[in-house]
C-alpha cells in the first residue's frame, strides 16, 4: 500500500521508533528476565539446600533419640532383673509393650546370638536382631526402618542387645511437618518409603532414571494440573544403597518468577506502546503539513492556481517553506493567467477565420490544428497531433499524395482531396516559419474549401442556363403571337384570334409562375420570406389552383381530376402562397404528363391535418434523384431532356412555404404509375 510506503517520513520514524523500543528491550528486557530467572533459581536452590540441612538435621535427632531409648531400656533396672534374673518373657514383653506406649519409637526386640527374646510393638520383627552396626536405615521384611542398637556389655558369652526402630515412612511423614519437603527414600534404584500418598508415574519415571541434586521434576496430575519440584539429597551416616531425595515444590515460586517476568514486559510493552503513541504524534505533527503541502504541489501540477496554501503547523520551517511555494504559486498564477489571455487571443482570431489553420514538421507530421480544421475533419485536435497529415487529407485516385500536392513557399493551390469518403476541394496556402525553441513545426497550411464555391459558380451557369431557357419559350410564344396578332388582325377570324389569344394567356401564367418563384426564392435566400396563415376554405384554394393551370392542361389535352370538397372544410394557411404551391405541383404533373392523361388531386383528413397529393401518369422520379428533390435547382426531369428540367426553384419554394405553415412535405410512388407530391396543412377544428 501507498500508504505504507517506507519511503514516507511517518513510517520511518514508527520504524525508527519501533527499532530503539526493540533494541531498549533486547538491552534491558532481556537481562532483566534473565536476572529475575537467576535470581529465582537462586533462591529456590537456597531453599533446597536449606530444607536439605532442615531434613538432616531432623534425621541425626531422630537417630539420637533412637539411640537413646535404647540406652535408656539398657539401664532400667527394672528391664535387667526381668531379663536377667526373672528370666520371665511374657512379663518381659509386658514391660517392653508398655514402655513402647510412653515413647516414639514404633518397635523394640531384645536379641541374643540374633535370636529375639522378646519382640514389642505391631510392627517388630524378630529379624531386626541381625541389624548391626550405629543407627541407620536398613530393610526389614521389605520394609524400610530406622533402627538403632544397644549393648548390655555383660560378660556373658551369649551378650543380649537390643534394637529398636522406627519405620521410615512414619519418620518422612514427621519430617514433612517441620521441613514442608516430600522425602522419598529409595533403596537399589526403588522407592521404599515415602510421605506422597501416591508416588506419580512422573516420578517413578525419574527414580528409574536415577534422581541427582537440584534436577527439576515436572508432575502432571490426573486433573492436568502441572506441579514442579526441585530435588535434593539429603545425606546419609551409613545405610548403604539408601537414598533420601527431599522434593521442594517449586510452582509456586515458578509462578511468582513468571508473574515478575510478565510485568517486566509488560512494563517494556506500555514504555514501547507509549513510545510508538509518541512517535506517532511527533509524525502527524510533521508529516501533516507536509502532506498539506503535498497535496498542494499536485493541484498546482494539476493546474489549479487558485486555491491559496495554507500551512496549519507550528513548526517555523514549515512555514517557510509553505510561504516560499505560496508566493511562487502567486507569482505562477500571474504568468500563467497572461499567456492564458494572450493563447485564447491568438486561439479566438485563428478559429474566427473561415480558413483553417494546420500547421506540420518536416515529416508532415501534425502540430496543431484550428477549429476549422476540426469541423472540417470531425476529428479533436488530441487525436490529429502527431498523426500523419495524408492520414485524414487522402488524395484521389490517380493523384500523388496530399502533402505532395502542396505548392511552395508563399503559394497557393487548388487540391482535390478526400475527407471522410467525401470529395472536396481545398485551397491550400503555404508559408515556412521557424518554430519557438519548444515546438517542431515548420510549416503552415491555410486550408478552405471552396468545393461549395466551385458548385455555386456551375450552378450560377446551369441557373442563367435554366433561366433563358424558361424565359425564352414563353417570350417566344408570345412573340410570335403577337407579331401575328399584328401583321394578319384584319385578315383573322374570330377563332383564330380566340386561339392567339389563348396561347398568349398560356404564357403569361408560365410567366407569371416563375416569377413568382424567383421572388420567393430570393426572400427566402435573404431572410424576408413570411407567411401569414388565416381560416381559408381548401376549396377555394384548389379552385384558384386548378383554374390558373387549366388552360396549360387543356393546351397538352390533359384533364384534372379534384374532389368534392365540403362547404366550410376549413384550413390554417397563407391562402396566396397556397394557392402558388399547389400551381407549382399541378405545373410539374402538368409537365411530366403524357398528353390525354390525367393529373388527380386528392385530400385525406388527418387527426390535426388534411393531407393533398397531386399525381401525374408519367415516368416518376429516379430513386438516385428523390432525397434531393426539395432542393434548390434540382428537379425531376432527366438530364437530357431540357424543356423538363425547369430552374429547380419550384418545389424549394413548395417546402419552404409549407413548413413555414406547420406543415410536411413529400414525394413517393405512384400507383399504379406516375408521381405523387403531397404536402399537409393544419385542420380548423370548430
Amino acid at each position: 500500500m501507498k500508504f505504507l510506503s517506507s519511503k514516507r517520513f511517518v513510517v520511518q520514524l514508527i520504524l525508527i521508533f519501533a527499532i530503539f523500543t526493540l533494541g531498549t528491550l533486547i538491552a534491558l528486557g532481556l537481562p532483566a528476565a534473565l536476572l529475575l530467572n537467576r535470581q529465582n533459581n537462586l533462591q529456590v536452590r537456597a531453599l533446597a539446600d536449606q530444607a536439605n540441612q532442615t531434613a538432616h538435621a531432623l534425621l541425626n535427632e531422630k537417630r539420637s533419640q533412637l539411640e537413646n531409648n535404647a540406652l535408656l531400656l539398657i539401664e532400667r533396672p527394672t528391664l535387667n532383673q526381668i531379663l536377667f534374673w526373672e528370666q520371665d518373657r511374657v512379663e518381659l514383653e509386658t514391660y517392653l509393650a508398655e514402655f513402647l506406649s510412653n515413647s516414639n519409637i514404633e518397635a523394640i526386640v531384645i536379641c541374643e546370638s540374633e535370636n529375639a527374646l522378646a519382640v514389642a510393638g505391631e510392627s517388630g520383627f524378630s529379624s531386626m536382631c541381625q541389624f548391626e552396626g550405629e543407627s541407620k536405615f536398613a530393610m526389614v521384611e521389605g520394609t524400610a526402618w530406622l533402627l538403632a542398637r544397644a549393648d548390655w556389655g555383660v560378660d556373658r558369652a551369649d551378650q543380649p542387645y537390643i534394637v529398636v526402630g522406627e519405620q521410615a515412612n512414619t519418620i518422612l511423614e514427621n519430617f514433612k511437618s517441620q521441613s514442608s519437603l516430600d522425602y522419598l527414600l529409595i533403596y537399589d534404584g526403588e522407592a521404599v518409603a515415602s510421605n506422597v500418598d501416591e508416588l506419580p508415574a512422573q516420578l517413578q519415571d525419574e527414580i528409574d532414571s536415577g534422581v541427582s541434586s537440584n534436577q527439576r521434576i515436572k508432575v502432571v496430575d490426573e486433573g492436568g494440573q502441572t506441579t514442579v519440584y526441585q530435588s535434593t539429597i539429603v545425606p546419609l551416616t551409613g545405610g548403604q544403597n539408601f537414598t533420601l531425595v527431599g522434593l521442594l515444590n517449586i510452582e509456586s515460586f515458578l509462578a511468582l518468577s513468571k508473574q515478575l517476568r510478565n510485568l517486566v514486559w509488560i512494563a517494556f510493552l506500555a514504555v514501547s506502546l507509549a513510545g510508538a503513541v509518541v512517535a506517532v504524534f511527533v509524525s502527524r505533527r510533521i508529516s501533516k503539513p507536509l502532506d498539506q503541502l503535498a497535496r498542494s504541489a499536485v493541484s498546482l501540477r494539476e493546474g489549479d492556481l487558485t486555491t491559496p496554501l495554507v500551512s496549519s503547523s507550528k513548526i517555523w520551517e514549515m512555514d517557510q517553506l509553505t510561504n516560499a511555494l505560496e508566493d511562487a504559486r502567486v507569482g505562477l498564477k500571474h504568468s500563467i493567467d497572461q499567456l492564458k489571455m494572450e493563447k485564447l487571443w491568438i486561439e479566438n482570431m485563428l478559429n474566427s477565420i473561415v480558413e483553417g489553420i494546420l500547421t506540420v514538421d518536416e515529416k508532415n507530421r501534425i502540430t496543431y490544428v484550428s477549429k476549422t480544421i476540426e469541423n472540417m475533419l470531425g476529428v479533436e485536435m488530441p487525436h490529429l497531433l502527431g498523426r500523419p497529415m495524408d492520414e485524414y487529407f487522402v488524395a484521389v485516385e490517380g493523384e500523388d499524395d496530399f502533402s505532395q500536392q502542396i505548392p511552395g513557399e508563399n503559394q497557393s493551390a487548388r487540391i482535390s482531396a478526400l475527407l471522410n469518403g467525401r470529395e472536396v476541394l481545398l485551397q491550400v496556402s503555404v508559408s515556412t516559419f521557424i518554430p519557438p525553441e519548444a515546438g517542431n513545426a515548420t510549416r503552415a497550411l491555410v486550408i478552405r474549401d471552396v468545393t461549395d464555391e466551385e458548385r455555386i459558380h456551375r450552378l450560377i451557369g446551369e441557373f442563367m442556363a435554366n433561366i433563358t431557357h424558361e424565359f425564352r419559350t414563353p417570350l417566344s410564344a408570345l412573340s410570335a403571337s403577337v407579331e401575328l396578332l399584328v401583321d394578319q388582325l384584319p385578315d383573322l377570324s374570330t377563332q383564330e384570334i380566340g386561339q392567339l389569344l389563348h396561347a398568349l394567356n398560356i404564357g403569361i401564367i408560365d410567366l407569371q409562375s416563375l416569377i413568382d418563384n424567383l421572388i420567393e426564392a430570393a426572400s427566402i435566400e435573404a431572410g424576408r420570406f413570411k407567411v401569414n396563415p388565416r381560416q381559408v376554405a381548401l376549396g377555394a384554394i384548389t379552385q384558384a389552383s386548378v383554374d390558373t393551370v387549366l388552360p396549360i392542361a387543356q393546351k397538352r389535352g390533359l384533364e384534372i381530376v379534384q374532389p368534392a370538397i365540403r362547404q366550410g372544410f376549413l384550413v390554417m394557411a397563407d391562402q396566396r402562397r397556397t394557392t402558388q404551391v399547389l400551381v407549382n405541383l399541378l405545373s410539374n404533373a402538368i409537365k411530366h404528363s403524357p398528353e390525354n392523361g390525367t393529373v388527380t388531386i386528392r385530400s385525406l383528413m388527418l387527426e390535426n391535418h388534411v393531407l393533398i397529393e397531386v399525381q401525374d401518369e408519367g415516368e416518376g422520379v429516379a430513386p438516385e434523384r428523390q432525397l434531393q428533390l426539395f432542393n434548390r435547382f434540382i428537379s425531376g426531369g432527366s438530364d437530357h431532356d431540357l424543356s423538363l428540367v425547369g430552374m429547380g426553384l419550384g418545389l424549394s419554394v413548395v417546402k419552404a412555404i409549407v413548413e413555414a405553415q406547420g406543415g410536411k412535405v413529400g414525394y413517393k410512388v405512384g400507383e399504379p404509375s406516375g408521381a405523387i407530391f403531397w404536402f399537409t396543412l393544419p385542420l380548423v377544428r370548430n
